[in-house]
């Protein structure tokens, strides 16, 4: 398979399209393992259980009605929206998986000025529900 430029990614968030101003998104998956090893094992043992979620964004800030900012901010605090990540950036088939969760809470935003720079922002979100992968 052939590699794909990031630049095609594309993310959502409450219903608004963020990769116009994201310069980079990550989505990570953690799954509770707990170790069961017994006295008789002769290696460990784990048990699975269930997983956890989130993405961690950082873009160039858009201060304009229903762009980042507004969207972030106006959730913090303020219950769960959907969410849509799709790394090609392509609509879900074999080899373009779409990533979707039904609510992200806010965890952590931040907004960055530097002098001589552009404004920027960094925002942590945690998944609320199931996280589901389509690839048709």
């Amino acid at each position: 398979m052939a590699k794909i430029a990031a630049s095609k990614a594309k993310f959502e968030f409450n219903s608004v399209e963020l990769q116009d101003e994201l310069t980079s998104v990550s989505q990570d998956v953690n799954v509770e393992l707990p170790v069961v090893t017994a006295l008789g094992d002769t290696g460990p043992r784990r048990v699975e259980g269930n997983y956890d979620f989130s993405y961690a964004l950082e873009g160039t800030a858009d201060f304009a009605a229903n762009q980042g900012d507004a969207t972030i901010f106006g959730k913090i605090g303020n219950g769960g929206a959907a969410g849509a990540f799709d790394p090609t950036g392509k609509d879900a088939g074999a080899n373009d998986p779409n990533y979707d969760a039904t609510s992200l809470l806010v965890g952590s935003y931040s907004v960055r000025a530097s002098v001589g720079q552009p404004v920027t922002y960094t925002a942590s979100l945690f998944g609320n529900s199931a996280l589901s992968r389509a690839t048709a």
